[in-house]
């Protein structure tokens, strides 16, 4: 566990972090007034065994690739042709929301 202070930006009136990351998933939480809490306006994670859930962030490649083009067309088109696990992803990625 890492605890990374986050700068407040005074025009945008908002906290940030920036960061580059490499591409993947990667869960997080506040500290505020020197308690955990998720943001509930921000991506979150079913419960774990224990009980935590987290916010989290899916960091992707810029898709520029032909292979990521290609697969944006056949996911995008008029009669798209997701697989298995392409199915799988997009109803777990629903599921969070039907939970909240």
């Amino acid at each position: 566990m890492q605890k990374i202070p986050l700068a407040y930006d005074e025009e945008k009136r908002a906290w940030f972090l920036e960061r580059e990351l490499p591409e993947g998933r990667y869960e997080y939480k506040y500290v505020v007034d020197g308690n955990w809490v998720c943001n509930e306006h921000e991506m979150k994670t079913k419960p774990n065994a224990d009980g935590h859930v987290n916010n989290y962030i899916q960091v992707a490649r810029d898709g520029t690739s032909d292979e990521e083009k290609a697969m944006r067309e056949r996911l995008t088109g008029p009669d798209p042709d997701l697989t298995k696990e392409e199915r799988l992803m997009i109803k777990e990625y629903l599921e969070q929301y039907t939970e909240q």
